[in-house]
């Protein structure tokens, strides 16, 4: 009998088959390299490799270590809290499960441990398998995904559709929950726990009709996933549970992960349980049949790490080798939001004190469900239930994390529980982004620029940036500011990258003789590259006596709007209404505000100040015309507090 010991967290590293190696050296602007794409047969494509993303904190692999007790003790706390009867949790990084750990036991009044090699039902969970599936056929080229489905499966054809104009439905609309199918099919009580046949689900579909026409909105189906097992039985020419076992489960090594509970042992299989007039009864659980492409499969916290370390392992980008089951770009779809299904905002209660809201959008992937709100700006998941069963898997691409939760209680809140999970992660600093890193002609360039500082050339600039900089007007304007800042800041000497935004954009240190600045600077992706735009700013930096003065006139309008103020400093193409909604902003946001020290000046006709606000802290970007006088042709104002928090 396998166990782990419930108290201790199980710390293991996947020896994962699709685990990507060193990552490549960036190739040069000119090297351009063919490579194959699956998708639709071989195609060529144009390569310039641009360097990945990548997790810049040095301290990582401590932070993981440092969040590993505090998982373990939310985890137990909520085992006790809901006296749930058997939970299994993991957590992975960066391709490895860091942390794995199961609490209780497989069935209630018996001793049998449950660890990270206990099987659970995962319920819907089966349907991202079932996609994957799906998604691999059509990368396959044996199935289209927007071709009409009943080319596929011609018992499609039976469905009725409730207008004249609507399109037969297709794989994709199926993948989204878009194909208008009702959730569940109707079909006659299981006999003796006989499973449900194909011929019975067609049955179902005959005469049925759509609620809506296909690809109008999202409603979850579990019928579409019952019909999708049976497209990729047809296009896969075998039982969909083997094409999904042979498409999936083994090239990822998931050994653990099956259709039937007698394919493993029973002391690697939990029971799940439900409360029945305040007693909790141990379920029964139905066998393979017609209809488990939408649920059918159990799954230990092991064999799931292993897939979610591949669906994480597709990003970033990258130029390494792609030989996985379904292709890097196949699955960074999947996890992209396809279908909308609600977007909400709200204040919460206790706004008035500590600033709380709720917010966020949520939709369908390719089937994973994908959200995008204030605590998680990318999350990718799915859960399950069924039979006393629940399940979750919840993913942050950006971040490279997953979590994973199996429950054998009715009464387990699995998606709860993962968002406990996630806020310890988040709490670590594990959940932040992957920083981009620049192109190497980026760093080229803001160099050039901080050299040609002393004698600005408006010519020679223009050899480096696109034809707008060779402009009369802009090479003129450029030149004046370009001197005015010089003269301000004196002689420059480049520093390092403090971010990149992207590999063809990023902003730039720069120590000066009369202080610091910052360099932002934007390539063209031609070729060679060309500087499309940049900004050097003279942090703390001291404005033009006109900016200044027109700063200081303007700023009381934030207090009280004053028509002859407005139209004496600001441009007659500056529209009241924006202004009016400003000061409204600012009057809800924070209060009265006062100008403050500027915090970076672009030039003699652009600055951006610090705002003394009653509430919070604010700052005013404020650009000007080169008119006599001076009038205002730019006024934002900002926050620069922490943003609300999420409740």
């Amino acid at each position: 009998m396998r166990r782990c010991i419930v108290q201790v967290p199980f710390i293991v590293a996947l020896g994962l088959g699709c685990a990507h190696g060193p990552r490549p050296a960036f190739a040069p602007a000119a090297a351009l390299v063919p490579v194959e794409t699956p998708r639709n047969g071989p195609v060529t494509l144009a390569v310039r490799e641009v360097p990945p993303a990548v997790f810049s904190d040095v301290t990582r692999s401590q932070k993981v270590a440092a969040v590993l007790p505090k998982l373990h003790d939310v985890a137990a706390k909520i085992v006790a809290d809901d006296r749930l009867i058997g939970l299994a949790v993991g957590v992975v990084v960066d391709g490895q499960l860091v942390f794995g750990e199961g609490f209780g036991v497989r069935q209630v009044g018996e001793d049998g441990a449950v660890d990270i090699h206990t099987a659970f039902r995962i319920g819907s969970i089966t349907k991202v398998f079932s996609g994957m599936t799906a998604l691999r056929l059509a990368d396959e080229g044996l199935l289209d995904l927007d071709a009409p489905a009943a080319k596929v499966l011609p018992e499609l054809d039976k469905l009725v559709y409730p207008n004249a104009d609507a399109r037969p439905l297709t794989v994709r609309d199926i993948l989204t929950h878009t194909a208008g199918l009702p959730r569940d099919p109707d079909l006659p009580l299981s006999v003796g726990g006989a499973p449900h046949t194909r011929e019975e689900v067609m049955q179902a579909i005959d005469g049925l009709s759509l609620l809506r026409p296909p690809g109008i909105g999202s409603e979850y189906s579990n019928l579409g996933f019952v019909l999708l097992g049976h497209v990729i039985a047809a296009a896969g020419g075998k039982p969909f549970g083997d094409t999904i076992r042979d498409s999936i489960l083994q090239p990822l090594g998931m050994s653990e992960t099956v259709w039937e509970a007698t394919e493993l042992p029973a002391e690697r299989r939990t029971r799940g349980h439900v409360a029945v007039d305040g007693k909790i009864v141990a379920t029964t659980s139905g066998r393979h049949s017609a209809l488990s492409a939408a649920g059918g499969l159990w799954s230990t916290v092991a064999d799931l790490a292993r897939f979610v370390a591949f669906q994480l392992g597709a990003w970033p980008p990258r130029g390494d080798a792609d030989d996985g089951p379904i292709a890097r770009s196949t699955l960074r779809e999947a996890q992209r939001l396809r279908a909308l299904r609600s977007f909400r905002a709200r204040t919460t209660a206790d706004e008035a004190v500590a600033g709380g809201v709720e917010g966020g959008a949520s939709g369908v992937g390719f089937p994973w469900s994908v959200g995008h709100n204030c605590e998680a700006s990318y999350v990718v998941g799915h859960n399950g239930a069924l039979e006393g069963y629940f399940a979750t898997i919840r993913m942050f691409p950006y971040a490279g994390v997953g979590i994973i939760v199996l429950g054998n209680a009715a009464w387990t809140d699995t998606d709860g529980i993962a968002v406990q999970l996630q806020r310890v992660l988040a709490d670590g600093g594990l959940l932040g982004a992957r920083a981009a890193q620049p192109l190497p002609e980026l760093t080229e360039a803001a160099q050039r620029i901080v050299g040609l500082m002393p004698a600005w050339d408006g010519a020679k600039f223009a050899e480096w940036g696109t034809h707008d900089w060779a402009a009369s007007g802009n090479a003129k304007l450029l030149t004046a500011e370009m001197q005015w800042l010089h003269a301000g800041l004196g002689a420059c000497t480049l520093g390092a990258i403090k971010r990149a935004t992207s590999p063809w954009s990023g902003v730039y240190r720069a120590k000066c003789e009369h202080g610091d600045a910052e360099l932002t600077v934007n390539l063209t992706s031609a070729q060679t590259p060309k500087i499309s735009g940049f900004t050097l700013g003279w942090l703390a930096g001291k404005p033009a006596p006109e900016l200044q003065a027109v700063a200081e006139a303007a700023v009381p309008l934030l207090a009280q709007y004053d028509e002859n103020t407005f139209l004496a400093h600001f441009s007659p193409g500056f529209r009241r209404s924006a202004l009016t909604r400003t000061i409204a902003d600012v009057h809800f946001e924070h209060g009265a505000c006062q100008l403050g020290d500027p915090l970076e000046v672009r030039g003699p006709r652009e600055a951006t100040y610090a705002l003394k606000c009653a509430k919070g802290t604010a700052k005013l970007s404020i650009a000007v015309d080169r008119g006599q006088p001076t009038r205002i042709v730019s006024f934002q104002v900002a926050s620069t507090g922490p943003l609300p928090t999420c409740r």
